[in-house]
């Protein structure tokens, strides 16, 4: 991964919150963090050395996906902007489910180093941490709401669902709908829904002809608003 520099609350403004202005511009002035850059397609990220401890990964650009399983059978998880990594850390060979990761970096990816230096850096702006360690809970609550949507029994309610929520994260909404400049393969969107690729495949379709989602290049757009299901659908808290 090559290496450059990255001033971390330039990117993530939102890691200064509720500081007074002057306040978050000396915070700006010391959190600077290496950026690292991830090429596309399967990734170790053991590959580049050891733990560099401090918070970890924060990725700014590109999208990753995290699968864990055994035997050919994969749970998966998309990673984007804004999400928090520490790829290092895993249960270990020694569990009674050795379940290991296998990463895959699905665009081009830029994350930015926290590392130890970095936390000793941002020590005296004590708000830097807790907005990270919001960015972990928001991740474990994403991940929640995945579940929850692989749950609903039709595959294309599933797919519809999930990409609505996919929007409200990395998407670009607008009067006629969102889209979403992700590529989501039929493939990779299987894993996500934890559906056989066909079946996926069918699914689009009908959400297709129903004029609700259409595939425009590496992307997609979702028309009109939300699906029925996502109303009153329980989002609480980590």
């Amino acid at each position: 991964m090559a290496v450059a520099t990255i001033d971390v609350l330039e990117s993530e403004p939102e890691l200064g919150k509720g500081m007074p202005e002057a306040r978050r511009d000396q915070a700006r002035q010391v959190c600077v963090a290496a950026l690292a850059r991830i090429p596309k397609g399967d990734w170790d990220p053991r590959g580049g050395g050891a733990d560099p401890g401090g918070f970890g990964l924060l990725v700014n650009s590109g999208y990753l996906v995290r699968r864990v399983g055994q035997g050919g059978r994969f749970g998966a998880e998309l990673l984007g902007p804004g999400d928090l990594l520490r790829p290092w850390q895993t249960v270990g060979a020694d569990a009674s489910l050795p379940f290991e990761p296998r990463w895959t970096a699905i665009t081009p990816v830029s994350v930015a180093v926290l590392d130890a230096e970095f936390a000793r850096r941002a020590a005296p702006f004590p708000g830097v941490a807790i907005q990270l360690v919001d960015r972990t809970m928001l991740r474990s609550r994403h991940l929640a709401i995945t579940l929850a949507v692989v749950h609903q029994p039709r595959v294309d309610r599933r797919l519809h669902m999930l990409l609505w929520h996919y929007a409200d994260r990395w998407g670009r909404l607008g009067a006629g709908g969102a889209r979403i400049d992700v590529p989501l393969t039929h493939a990779l969107l299987s894993e996500l829904v934890a559906a056989r690729r066909p079946t996926v495949s069918t699914a689009l379709g009908t959400l297709e002809r129903e004029g609700v989602v259409s595939r425009e290049g590496d992307g997609w757009h979702l028309l009109g608003g939300p699906p029925a299901e996502f109303a009153g659908f329980d989002q609480g808290g980590v």
